[in-house]
């Protein structure tokens, strides 16, 4: 038995709690976010302010359908 307990949420009001915490999450709180997508398997994220010059081509997501690729 942990010491967490369940609360029961609408769906409507879950996703309106995300959206209003996004702007203010941490880069790491971001990253963590993506890794749950389908998209995601065999990946993990680095969430910079602006990207670093030293990135690997390959391996930059810059937009939402890079993201969606594989």
């Amino acid at each position: 038995m942990g010491i967490k307990s369940t609360y029961d949420i609408e769906r409507e009001t879950a996703i309106n709690v995300i959206i209003s915490k996004l702007l203010s999450c941490t880069n790491n709180q971001l990253a963590d976010m993506l890794e749950v997508f389908d998209e995601s398997y065999f990946r993990n994220y680095m969430v910079y302010d602006s990207l670093p010059d030293d990135n690997d081509d390959y391996r930059i997501i810059k937009t939402v359908e890079d993201f969606m690729r594989p």
